[in-house]
């Protein structure tokens, strides 16, 4: 069973089975219903892997994600309707918790892949024992979170408190025990991440290298462009450009700001499909700047294993996808690094 709620989570999960149990059967469990759940979901039904969808448990994270789109009501009034979420929040995690034993009596899995963001822990709180848990990268929560020296200090349990802890608004303490009690020590992490942790580890490390993906990956033309991996809001997109500019000018390019490709983080591609104000108005921000700019359909590691074409350089800050990138499309495209700041 994988527990998918974006569909990077579906590319570490069939890596995994790829290295490690080809003979398995999948079923993905998709949580939620926001853009990135329904993309995991257009995937699995394209791949025909079987799944089931769930609602997502953590209700004060969906209705804070309206209430964000709501700039025109008064500051005060979101803030006490999201302080008034909370402690309905607090007992909709124990509802959810309830409904999800309920359905999980009657199944029965030898594995279970999962991230510890707090939604997926839940799931595997109110399951059954008996599945072995294998523990995979979530994303840049990886590195922003420190999950790799967790795991190094104290395996698998340490690194699901480690995630739990740092995620807000917390999970009720009782849930998060029940989701620490399913590791163990001999619980592996599935990582790309994995030169950062030592050698000598006494917990089992496995070692992600997208092997799956390249072989999926095919023949690519790679055009000589520029492509900026954006963070959400447009944060820093002058100091972006400006290295995207430079990259072009070092690679005997034209220096040509119009020649440059914006691609959207997928928080802004979700944002935007709940208020098109705020697509209307990062859209705006691209346009003034003569950029061409793109959503990304899926997520860039699924657009570029579909794409023809990929870009030479990508300007971006560290991130998994650039991670990706570099194991599967290694010395064919540049990356320009930034920095978050």
């Amino acid at each position: 069973m994988c527990l998918l709620q974006k569909p990077y989570d579906l590319i570490n999960a069939t890596e995994y089975v790829a290295a490690h149990c080809p003979e398995a059967e999948i079923h993905a469990i998709v949580i939620g219903t926001h853009a990135n759940a329904v993309a995991v979901q257009e995937i699995c039904q394209q791949r025909r892997i079987p799944l089931t969808r769930v609602a997502d448990p953590d209700l004060y994270a969906y209705c804070a994600a309206y209430l964000n789109t709501k700039r025109h009501w008064p500051r005060a009034l979101i803030l006490s309707i999201k302080a008034a979420l909370l402690p309905l929040a607090y007992f909709y995690w124990f509802f959810s918790f309830g409904r999800l034993a309920f359905k999980a009596r009657q199944q029965q899995y030898d594995l279970v892949l999962l991230d510890a963001w707090r939604t997926k822990c839940l799931y595997v709180a109110a399951m059954p024992r008996g599945a072995f848990l294998v523990l995979m990268d979530g994303g840049f929560s990886t590195l922003h979170y420190g999950l790799c020296p967790a795991f190094e200090s104290g395996g698998a349990v340490a690194l699901i408190r480690r995630a739990l802890h740092k995620q807000r608004p917390l999970m009720p303490a009782v849930l998060r025990h029940l989701a620490i009690r399913r590791a163990t020590d001999a619980t592996p992490f599935f990582t790309c991440y994995h030169d950062q942790i030592s050698a000598d580890c006494r917990y089992p490390v496995l070692s992600n290298s997208y092997a799956n993906c390249r072989l999926l990956l095919g023949e690519k033309r790679v055009r000589p462009s520029v492509m900026i991996l954006g963070i959400p809001l447009l944060k820093h997109i002058d100091a972006y450009i400006q290295r995207a500019l430079d990259a072009q000018e070092a690679a005997g390019l034209p220096r040509d700001a119009a020649a440059i490709e914006y691609r959207f983080h997928p928080t802004d591609r979700n944002r935007a499909k709940l208020d098109a104000a705020y697509g209307s108005m990062i859209e705006c921000g691209v346009r003034e700047r003569r950029l061409y700019f793109s959503y990304p359909k899926y997520s860039l590691e699924v657009d570029f294993l579909e794409q023809e074409e990929i870009p030479a350089i990508i300007v971006a800050y560290p991130s998994s996808s650039i991670r990706w990138i570099e194991e599967v499309l290694g010395s064919s495209v540049q990356i320009v690094p930034m920095v978050e700041r």
